[in-house]
């Protein structure tokens, strides 16, 4: 039984999904921008520029999702602690639920770095 994807967003911590998805658009827009300069011999500061920006959204992601799994880990332990104890069940639940925001973030992670990875090739066969 797998969860559905409607339930795998909506269960993750709002405020981290909302900051991958600003840091994701902003390396999107980098990315496109770069795609229209590169053409230019002339803007290739211009296109490194674009890498940074790309390369610093990934980066933001990544810690972004390391700190949502910590934040999700510790409200989950403090709970068990305040309960002093609790069923199974709920324990795998609340790890479950803390582990949505990371897994998130580490794909739209890997989908940055693709991004600059993607255009750093077009930009050496220029």
């Amino acid at each position: 039984m797998r969860m559905p994807f409607s339930e795998f967003i909506t269960s993750g911590d709002l405020k981290f999904i909302v900051a991958f998805c600003i840091c994701t658009a902003i390396a999107g827009y980098h990315f496109f921008k770069k795609l229209k300069t590169k053409k230019d011999e002339k803007n290739q500061e211009l296109v490194k520029h674009h890498n940074l920006k790309i390369g610093s959204a990934a980066f933001w992601v990544l810690i972004l999702s390391v700190l949502s799994l910590l934040l999700g880990l510790m409200h989950s332990f403090y709970f068990i602690g305040k309960t002093g104890g609790i069923a199974p069940g709920l324990i795998f639940q609340g790890i479950s639920n803390t582990l949505i925001t990371p897994v998130l973030g580490i794909c739209l992670y890997m989908i940055c770095r693709i991004l600059l990875g993607m255009s750093n090739s077009n930009l050496s066969t220029s």
